[in-house]
C-alpha cells in the first residue's frame, strides 16, 4: 500500500512537471535545503518561530556558507 502510494505521487509529480504545476527539486536544491536546516540547528532557531530578522540571517548565512562550498568543491 506504501508503495503504491509513492509510486502514484512520483507518478502525479511527473504529469505535473510535464504540464508546469510543479518543478522537481534538482539535487543541488535538495543538498540547499539540508545545509539551511542545519544552519538552524546551529543557531538554535526554529524555522515555523523565526522571527523574519532570525529567517533571514539565516538564510544568508547559509546562502553565502553553501554557495561558497560549491565553489571550492
Amino acid at each position: 500500500m506504501v508503495e503504491m502510494s509513492k509510486e502514484e505521487l512520483l507518478r502525479m509529480e511527473e504529469v505535473g512537471a510535464e504540464q508546469g504545476w510543479v518543478s522537481p527539486l534538482s539535487k543541488e536544491d535538495k543538498e540547499y535545503f539540508a545545509y539551511l536546516r542545519t544552519v538552524f540547528k546551529r543557531y538554535s532557531i526554529v524555522p515555523s518561530k523565526a522571527t523574519r530578522l532570525e529567517y533571514d540571517f539565516v538564510v544568508r548565512v547559509a546562502e553565502s556558507e553553501f554557495y561558497l562550498q560549491q565553489a571550492n568543491a
